[in-house]
């Protein structure tokens, strides 16, 4: 029979992101693609991309106007109006089109003071390269246009294109396995419209955040059905998984109830790194790795869940896409009310921000991690630190806020 795991060694976070990324450090590598311009929106360039011709490969008119041999022009002033001839001292042109010798300069249309089919009459000289874009004006051959882990904005697809890019290599984005476990746990497909589960029964939710999570992060998630409380299953579905994916999350299962397996058949198949961080929500989070990937295991309670994948999950994707880790945005709010801690965790308050008396209040929710909903109603987090036990009505705080 397999033991409770009644005693978590509860580390600090930041020892337990060190020690679980100096044991993935050399197995995380992230893969590459080839793919076309049309489909490289938001992906992450792996190498920087140089251009293949100048743009704009030619001199080229930037007005509408003549196009015009400048030294004819020199002397033209309103005291001096010069004319011009067609197809000798000037040509008729339009933005874009080809400024060619012997003509280097151009004469907007609404320069001109007479303009006939033969004829045109100026007031004013014109420089060498005036309103002409010189070859490689936007763009010079060879020179990188994208640097590397760069993420692909619209601009950028224009500005590739110009350079005569048609593929552009990419990180390749990462298969992750999602694992939810428990004898309780349904999918809402096994459901009718608007049925309510039998007595004991949850319905899967946490699989579909994090597969929206996942690829918010630029990965690719697979929703593995329900796995019963079975130590064998368990095993043979974390290998496979461990060896076509290239991350796996196990959900729940990871804390002190008789059927949590999950830390067990980690230990037998692979190596785990930590089990408990002194954080709150999400103490009995497992880092672990199985065939050369990272596996995590997370509490099943929704909060946990969420704050579990950000805290480690996030950044290993961030290794694997390319993507940059997303830093938290921060304000200052006065607390509306006390609150205590427990010395010895880290812990995440969600709290409410409302403007008042012309302060910004924060006003703490719900603490208890099974309350979905306290995440939805959240604006951030007030963070209270390992060592301090309370922070008193009226202070001012950090608030993180929820991207």
């Amino acid at each position: 029979m397999l033991k409770r795991n009644l005693n978590l060694n509860l580390i600090p976070l930041e020892d337990a992101l060190f020690k679980y990324f100096s044991k993935l450090e050399g197995l995380l590598k992230p893969g590459c693609e080839e793919i076309s311009i049309k489909e490289c929106l938001d992906r992450i360039t792996l190498t920087p991309v140089y251009a293949k011709i100048n743009s704009p490969h030619y001199n080229a008119s930037a007005m509408d106007g003549i196009a015009v041999r400048s030294i004819v022009t020199n002397c033209a002033c309103e005291s001096n109006p010069i004319e011009l001839k067609m197809n000798i001292d000037f040509i008729n042109v339009n933005t874009g089109d080809p400024v060619r010798h012997p003509y280097d300069a151009v004469i907007m249309a609404e320069d001109l003071i007479e303009h006939n089919e033969n004829f045109v009459k100026i007031i004013k000289s014109a420089m060498t390269m005036q309103h002409v874009r010189p070859i490689g004006e936007n763009i010079k051959a060879k020179e990188v246009i994208l640097p590397e882990k760069h993420k692909i904005r619209p601009i950028d697809i224009n500005v590739l294109l110009s350079g005569g890019i048609r593929h552009v290599n990419v990180f390749s984005k990462p298969k992750v396995a999602i694992l939810p476990t428990g004898n309780e746990i349904i999918e809402i497909s096994a459901l009718q419209e608007g049925e309510e589960p039998k007595e004991g029964v949850i319905i899967d939710s946490n699989s579909r955040m994090y597969e929206a999570l996942v690829k918010q992060a630029g990965a690719i998630g697979k929703c593995f059905a329900p796995i019963p409380d079975d130590y064998n299953i368990l095993k043979d579905i974390i290998l496979k998984a461990a060896n076509e994916f290239d991350m796996v999350l196990i959900n729940a299962g990871s804390s002190a109830g008789t059927e949590d397996f999950t830390v067990q058949v980690l230990r037998e198949i692979g190596e785990v790194i930590v089990h408990g961080v002194a954080v709150k929500p999400g103490k009995p989070v497992i880092l672990a790795i199985v065939n050369g990937k990272p596996v995590i295991g997370t509490p099943g309670y929704p909060v946990s869940a969420y704050l579990s994948f950000v805290t480690f999950a996030a950044p290993v994707l961030s290794v694997l896409t390319g993507n940059k880790e997303k830093t938290a945005r921060k304000i200052e709010a006065v607390l509306s009310e006390k609150i205590t801690s427990s010395v010895n965790l880290r812990e995440y308050i969600r709290v409410k921000l409302e403007h008042v008396n012309g302060k910004l209040t924060a006003f703490p929710l719900v603490r208890n991690s099974s309350v979905a909903m306290s995440l939805v109603k959240a604006d951030g987090f007030c963070i209270i630190e390992r060592g301090c036990e309370k922070k008193e009505k009226g202070e001012t705080v950090i608030i993180e806020l929820i991207n």
